[in-house]
C-alpha cells in the first residue's frame, strides 16, 4: 500500500501580511486623497466663478446707483422749489413751473440689485465656498444694507401714494395729461422718468388752492424728503461697499 505525501506549503511570515496590508491601505488612502482634492478643486473652482459672476453684478448694481442717485438729487431741488412756491404763495404766477414741480415729485425712483448670485450663494450654501472670512463679512453686509433700501423704498412707495392722494384734490388732472410727452418709447430708460415729462404751456392754475390743501401737499413732501434723503445716502454707501466688494474679489479670484 503506497502511502501519499500531502506537499505543505510553506506559512508566511507576519510581515509578509503586514506589507500586503500598508500597500492596502495606502492604496486606499491615496485614492482617498485623491477624491479629495478633486472635490477640494472643484468647489474651490466654483468659488471663483461665483466671485466673477457677483463682481459682474455689483458693477451693474454700481451702474445702477449712478442712473437713480442724480434723478433723485433733481427730484431733492424740486423739492426746494415747490415748497418754496407753496410757503411764499407764488403758485398763482408760477403755474407751468409748479405743475412739473409736483408731478416730478409724485413718481418714485427705485434702485433693484442685481442679486442673482447673491440669492444663489445663499439658498444653494454657496458661501461656505467663500473662505476668506473678510469677503464673507463683506458680502452679508452689502445684503444687509441692500435689505435696509428695500425697506425704505417701500416706506417711500407709501408716503408718495398719500402724497398723491393729496395732489390730486389740487391739481388739474388734464393739465397732467398734456404734460407727458406723446410718443416716447417710456421703455428705453425708466429711471430718467424726468424727461418723459414737460412744463405745460402758459399758466396753468389750481383745480384748489385752498391753504389747507396747500399745507398738507408740503408736509407729505417733507416726509417724502426725509426719506428720500436717506435713501440718496443709501444708494451711496451701497455704491462704496460694491467698489471695495469688487476689488477684493478681483484680488482673490486670480
Amino acid at each position: 500500500m503506497e502511502v501519499h505525501h500531502h506537499a505543505h506549503t510553506a506559512r508566511k511570515k507576519w510581515t509578509h501580511y503586514f506589507w500586503e496590508f500598508l500597500m492596502l491601505f495606502l492604496a486606499v488612502f491615496c485614492g482617498f486623497l485623491a477624491e479629495y482634492q478633486l472635490e477640494h478643486k472643484i468647489e474651490r473652482d466654483r468659488g471663483k466663478q461665483f466671485m466673477k459672476s457677483m463682481i459682474a453684478d455689483l458693477k451693474k448694481d454700481i451702474t445702477m446707483i449712478n442712473t437713480v442717485n442724480p434723478v433723485r438729487l433733481e427730484k431733492h431741488r424740486t423739492f426746494d422749489s415747490l415748497t418754496s412756491s407753496i410757503f411764499s404763495k407764488t403758485y398763482t404766477s408760477n403755474g407751468a413751473d409748479f405743475y412739473y414741480w409736483a408731478r416730478i415729485i409724485s413718481r418714485q425712483v427705485t434702485f433693484e440689485s442685481t442679486d442673482g448670485t447673491m440669492q444663489q450663494l445663499k439658498n444653494s450654501g454657496g458661501l461656505r465656498l467663500i473662505t476668506n472670512r473678510v469677503m464673507a463679512d463683506s458680502i452679508m453686509a452689502y445684503d444687509v444694507l441692500y435689505k435696509r433700501i428695500q425697506a425704505s423704498q417701500e416706506l417711500e412707495k407709501g408716503i408718495l401714494k398719500d402724497y398723491r392722494d393729496v395732489a390730486s384734490k389740487i391739481f388739474d388732472a388734464e393739465v397732467f395729461n398734456k404734460m407727458f410727452l406723446k410718443g416716447y418709447d417710456y421703455s428705453l430708460s425708466p429711471s430718467n422718468y424726468v424727461h418723459y415729462m414737460e412744463r405745460p404751456e402758459g399758466n396753468p392754475q389750481l383745480r384748489k388752492n385752498s391753504e389747507e390743501l396747500l399745507n398738507e401737499l408740503a408736509n407729505r413732501s417733507m416726509y417724502w424728503f426725509n426719506v428720500s434723503g436717506s435713501l440718496y445716502i443709501n444708494y451711496e454707501e451701497l455704491k462704496q461697499k460694491a467698489e471695495r466688494l469688487i476689488l477684493l474679489l478681483e484680488k482673490t479670484s486670480k
